[in-house]
């Protein structure tokens, strides 16, 4: 008997060892399964029941993808990385870099991330005079990305659309693809998309990856979409050696595509599946595990199992309903001290909550307890101005068909290039169906521009010419550096007096390091392949490490993860389950949502709601979740103490008042904070305060020095970086 099969229970080891023919593997939470489809790897490899190159095996985060690789080259002690394990886009990248000519691009092509994407459609919008107020961004986004995971083409939408905004989007949409197709450019969706198109259009390359991929491992099955699901069944034409592993219970995306019947469907698809159940947790105390299978038992559209452990550890789950959602954060701070005394590290503690607004509270809560935190899914490292602006410039150089890529960086650092000038280089370059970067040695270009404009875009030009005509010569770290020189933007940065922009040459050094270490693990490695590997990070990889701190993220961020102490806060009905959501008919999602909360924690859990929360300015009441309902006899619930609960809402509240007059209090009281404002009196703002200006956007006030004709604040602004303003002029909004 292997190895690879010590300390595996009966149902592991039966998965390990069926090797041919389509399995589903069930596997409920915090079941073992990544070392199950890693020692299935290992042991296919082993028995030489298959080489390194012929095994597939795809994950939804690259983080994921790192972790089997790992897994699978300590099993196997030798190095793997050469392997094809890897996230959907990854895999599909690296077969489309090969074979992309043959659908009229350059296998030089860029990657556009969200926010490349949002920059796009934000040009065209402004050229199609669509307004954003009407048609919002993000929406057009998603449905354009929609469309195209449902395979609905640009003119298939256009005859779909009834109303005018569905037509605008439509228009959008055709002249979005387009555009990236001119700027040798593909976004997420599109790796997949074209990766499809090239196989089912060209049977040699589709009979090529068939009869190579003798072995296909998919995890997290009930995530994947319609697009990727057919991806999958192109790749078992020639073998029917597919493994899938996933959890019904656990398909929470479907607002991104998801398809929760890939994974119940599966028996149909492959007639002699065999599915093994894993149902032993190692993750849970047997009390999470009976209020999360009672939970989900109330689901229909499901794979019953029951899961179960034998982790001899008890503690209570904690329920308390605090009065308001200060008080339910007030809570939640004694809870993490009383945790951290009980020896928990901050590390090993997570609060969960349904929507990113909720967040709000609980970190100034945090930090005028002086309670280090971390955000997943918040401002990221690589989402920075200036992380993005070199990168930016290492993608035009990598590929100068990238419109969006120059758009970003040719006047960063200011070289006297206006948006002017820009609209004009981009009207002429789309005239004549070239790109912007070719557009700028077109001899025709001096009828648009003046000849002085014409120098200083061709200045430019130059310079990221020299370094496409010397790229193979260069470390990428020698690039990166080469870069951030002569560009100029060293220098901005440097001669800058701002604050903000020390901190960015800090972080530009952090980027430095970064690429550095990518080399160093991939020795090999291209311009093109650190480029691919930036833009496929998902929120939870670009998230950055803290020593010692808690971290807070929504229940969707919070798959695959598990921490030893979990605070799911917010459970009320028309917030978790989600109003919006019930309504289109998704309650057992947002219940396999809950069970994905309940399921992360390891030792304990504690669950809270509030009896009211503000809402649009204006306090609501509200009803617990039927969630809590739902696990209630598993539940110690906390009776909150009337001097306790409503200690921090004594301004709203008087305990002894009714509804009717607290209600009205807060009404007078928001209506004089909007007379205060609207005659530009000082209003008192606090460390931990998030602020909102005009011009600036959203930031979080850092440090208050209190002054006779104005306090003098420092603002942390999302996008603006660091700002002193005077609190009586600057007209900040509290938000």
């Amino acid at each position: 008997m292997s190895d690879l099969l010590k300390g595996l229970n009966k149902e592991q080891k039966e998965a390990v060892l069926h090797t041919d023919g389509p399995l589903l593997i069930l596997a409920g939470a915090g079941s073992g399964k990544t070392s199950v489809l890693t020692r299935k790897i290992a042991y296919l490899l082993e028995k030489g029941k298959a080489d390194e190159f012929d095994i597939l095996a795809f994950t939804f985060t690259n983080k994921a993808a790192n972790e089997m690789k790992e897994r699978v080259a300590d099993l196997l002690n030798k190095e793997v990385d050469h392997m094809w394990i890897g996230t959907f886009h990854s895999i599909c990248s690296r077969i489309l870099r090969r074979n992309i000519e043959k659908l009229g691009y350059k296998n030089t092509f860029s990657i556009y991330d969200t926010t490349d994407s949002r920059s796009l459609v934000k040009d065209i919008m402004k050229d199609l005079r669509i307004d954003e107020k009407y048609t919002p961004i993000r929406e057009v986004i998603a449905v354009i990305s929609d469309n195209k995971n449902k395979f609905i083409s640009p003119e298939e939408s256009a005859e779909n659309a009834f109303y005018k905004r569905q037509r605008n989007i439509a228009e959008i949409y055709k002249i979005y693809e387009k555009r990236k197709k001119i700027n040798n450019a593909l976004d997420f969706d599109d790796l997949i998309l074209k990766t499809i198109e090239l196989l089912e259009k060209y049977q040699e390359i589709r009979d090529f990856y068939a009869r190579k991929f003798k072995y296909i491992f998919v995890d997290e099955y009930q995530d994947t979409n319609q697009a990727q699901y057919r991806l999958i069944r192109l790749f078992t034409k020639q073998y029917k050696n597919i493994c899938v592993v996933g959890d019904s219970d656990q398909s929470i995306y479907s607002w991104r595509g998801a398809d929760i019947s890939n994974i119940l469907n599966f028996e149909e698809d492959y007639k002699d599946a065999r599915v093994i159940l894993l149902e032993q947790n190692y993750r849970s105390t047997n009390k999470i595990l009976d209020a999360a299978n009672d939970l989900i038992a109330n689901n229909l559209e499901r794979k019953d199992k029951n899961l179960w452990t034998a982790n001899k550890k008890e503690f209570p789950i904690v329920y308390r309903n605090s009065a308001t959602e200060y008080d339910e954060a007030e809570d939640l701070v004694l809870k993490i001290q009383q945790m951290a005394n009980a020896g928990y590290d901050l590390n090993d503690m997570a609060i969960l909550y349904r929507t990113n607004a909720q967040s709000r509270v609980l970190e100034e809560k945090l930090m005028q307890n002086h309670i280090n935190h971390k955000i997943i899914g918040g401002l990221k490292f690589y989402d920075r101005k200036e992380v993005k602006d070199i990168i930016a410039y290492l993608a035009l150089i990598a590929n100068p068909d990238d419109n969006v890529a120059l758009k970003r960086v040719i006047n960063t650092p200011k070289r006297g290039i206006g948006d002017t000038t820009l609209s004009k280089l981009e009207f002429y370059a789309n005239n004549n169906g070239e790109s912007m970067f070719d557009s700028i040695y077109s001899d025709g270009l001096v009828d648009s521009l003046s000849k002085a404009t014409i120098g200083k875009l061709r200045s430019f030009a130059d310079t990221i010419m020299e370094f496409i005509q010397n790229v193979d010569n260069y470390l990428i770290t020698d690039l990166l550096l080469d870069v951030y020189e002569k560009s100029g933007y060293k220098k901005m940065l440097e001669d800058s007096k701002r604050i903000e922009d020390k901190s960015k040459i800090e972080n530009l050094s952090a980027l430095t390091d970064a690429v550095q270490e990518f080399e160093r693990r991939n020795e090999e490695a291209t311009l093109f392949d650190y480029l691919q590997n930036v833009n496929l990070l998902s929120d939870v990889d670009k998230t950055e490490e803290n020593d010692r701190a808690i971290s807070l993220m929504t229940i969707h961020s919070a798959k695959g993860l598990e921490y030893d102490v979990v605070f799911l806060t917010g459970m009320e009905e028309g917030l978790f389950p989600s109003l919006r959501t019930m309504e289109e008919g998704g309650l057992e999602e947002e219940r396999r949502l809950a069970y994905v909360a309940v399921t992360r924690a390891k030792e304990r859990l504690f669950v809270s709601s509030a009896a009211s929360r503000t809402v649009f300015g204006k306090r609501a009441y509200t009803k617990r979740s039927r969630f809590i309902d739902e696990i209630y006899g598993h539940l110690d619930e906390e009776k909150a103490q009337l001097n306790d609960s409503f200690s921090s809402a004594n301004s709203y509240f008087d305990q002894f008042d009714s509804f009717e007059a607290k209600r009205e209090r807060i009404r007078q009281e928001i209506q004089e904070k909007k007379k205060r404002f609207e005659d530009n009196l000082q209003m008192d703002f606090n460390i931990g305060d998030k602020v909102d200006h005009k011009k600036f956007g959203q930031g979080m006030v850092i440090s208050v020095e209190r002054k006779d004709n104005g306090d003098e604040l420092l603002v942390n602004f999302d996008k603006s970086g660091l700002k002193r303003l005077n609190a009586k002029l600057a007209k900040l909004k509290k938000l």
